[in-house]
């Protein structure tokens, strides 16, 4: 399950930079990036939590 959160760490970090350059590059508006960018960043830290849960001293 870990290498899941793994995958899914790198796949999302390859994404925000795509996303930006393509989708998002004819965008002049500041609130679709905003948008990208709060709900990456909340997807990143879900993922992280998940990925180091079960990690201990």
């Amino acid at each position: 399950m870990k290498r899941f959160w793994g995958f899914l760490i790198v796949f999302i970090i390859i994404l925000a930079y795509i996303i930006p350059y393509t989708i998002l590059s004819e965008l002049h508006s500041w609130q679709g990036s905003f948008l990208f960018w709060t709900i990456t960043g909340i997807v990143i830290i879900i993922a992280n939590v998940m990925a180091t849960r079960d990690w201990s001293e």
